[in-house]
């Protein structure tokens, strides 16, 4: 059974959010552009930090909801 996607969850937009990061890098090692693997280590770095303090403070997965019976 297919579920109405929940537009708002701020878990599918962190998850989206990660993976249109990697498929810029992906696309643009298509067209010969390569990110260092510094830069890219960096920018992996930043995203997991963001992440790890938005899920620490609540916002990634909202724990105030839950399902009534």
């Amino acid at each position: 059974m297919i579920k109405k996607v929940d537009w708002h969850s701020k878990v599918l937009w962190t998850s989206l959010t990660a993976l249109v990061i990697v498929l810029v890098q992906q696309v643009a090692k298509v067209f010969g552009i390569e990110f260092s693997n510094d830069l890219a280590s960096q920018v992996q770095g930043i995203v997991n930090t963001v992440l790890t303090i938005l899920g620490l403070i609540g916002v990634v997965y909202d724990t105030t909801k839950g399902e009534s019976k």
